[in-house]
């Protein structure tokens, strides 16, 4: 299991790290001290540990540092040494309002405070398959916004050139269309900067066609993860694109711990500034990745179609909320209820039913 919380009174030796690629900036006190020591060594995960095992032989150590760049080897090497390690998110480390210095040695020292005091809230760490299927995702996301882009290019191009194709065309971007965009009459110019924009294209179309052939395969060898994407596939809007991102972000269902925690995690729930009885919502919090957001406010929009219920709760929040803001709140407000679904799926191990 992951080590999202520690209690200090179950460690005598804190370390905290600001780790870049070349070294780590580290302070480090035994519990009960006030004031924390600070060195710096070489990025070597190795030297690090066999440097605080030698200076506290008989002492349990607990590591932390930032998510960022340099991924989970740390901490995996850590770990299978035996040590307590915390992954923190950085967002969740205290600032002060006025701190206009930072520095990496500063950085540690925070955190540290943080560490010792037992409030530095942990990341789940994700496992090795789940790893490996969000780096399939991710490098499907690429290649999928380079076709967009590509796109784009084209379409831009045409407008400023005011090209209109001859013949209307029934789908966009079908081989027809591609044909008609290659056998328009231009100047070497042109043409060349044509022919460059349909190559970005092709080879974006061929990456991501790789890139699906390789989920496949990866899928067939990890049942455990192939079981989880068909029953989100169950959910109306969640194809296997929607679906594989999505459980490559939010890790193993198991550590999942309430109906709400997926929203939150993914900055679907409001913001909220109440006092006393008065009670005021805002937007949405934005936490957490982007790309998921807004999979899943397109999977809102396939839903509404195909969900009766969802398309209920849909026109009853934007009821309450006339105006531009209707729409845009009420499919919100629907891609928070699908990953309430979505958490149910998982932890009943059982498909959607359309009501």
């Amino acid at each position: 299991m992951t080590l999202t919380h520690i209690n200090p009174r179950d460690y005598d030796v804190f370390v905290a790290l600001d780790v870049d690629r070349k070294s780590y900036a580290i302070s480090f006190k035994r519990s009960g001290m006030q004031d924390p020591k600070s060195i710096k060594m070489p990025a070597d995960p190795h030297r690090l540990h066999n440097y605080f095992t030698r200076r506290f032989p008989n002492d349990k150590v607990v590591y932390a540092y930032e998510t960022g760049p340099t991924g989970y080897k740390l901490h995996d090497h850590l770990k299978q040494l035996g040590s307590s390690c915390i992954m923190a998110h950085p967002g969740n480390i205290r600032k002060a309002p006025k701190d206009r210095v930072k520095t990496n040695r500063l950085d540690s020292i925070k955190l540290l405070k943080d560490l010792s005091s037992g409030d530095l809230p942990g990341i789940r760490v994700p496992d090795e398959a789940y790893r490996q299927l969000r780096h399939i995702t991710s490098t499907r996301q690429h290649y999928a916004n380079d076709l967009r882009r590509a796109k784009q290019r084209i379409e831009s191009f045409l407008l400023f050139e005011s090209i209109i194709l001859p013949e209307l065309i029934a789908t966009r971007w079908s081989n027809k269309h591609i044909g008609l965009l290659k056998n328009l009459k231009l100047d070497q110019v042109r043409q060349f900067k044509m022919a460059s924009f349909l190559s970005d294209l092709e080879y974006s179309r061929q990456r991501l066609l790789a890139v699906h052939k390789e989920l496949q395969m990866f899928l067939k060898q990890n049942k455990t993860l192939e079981s989880h994407i068909q029953l989100l596939k169950t959910l109306p809007g969640f194809g296997v694109v929607v679906s594989a991102y999505f459980l490559a972000r939010i890790g193993n269902p198991e550590n999942l711990r309430n109906v709400r925690e997926i929203g939150s995690f993914i900055g679907l729930v409001p913001t909220e500034h109440s006092t006393g009885d008065t009670t005021n919502r805002g937007h949405i919090t934005h936490m957490g990745d982007p790309v998921l957001r807004g999979l899943l406010v397109e999977a809102g929009w396939v839903a509404i179609r195909r969900d009766k219920e969802l398309k209920q709760f849909y026109e009853r929040i934007r009821s309450k909320n006339p105006g531009f803001r209707g729409p845009k709140v009420a499919i919100v407000a629907v891609a928070r209820k699908l990953t309430h679904r979505a958490h149910r799926v998982l932890k009943d191990q059982r498909p959607y039913e359309f009501r």
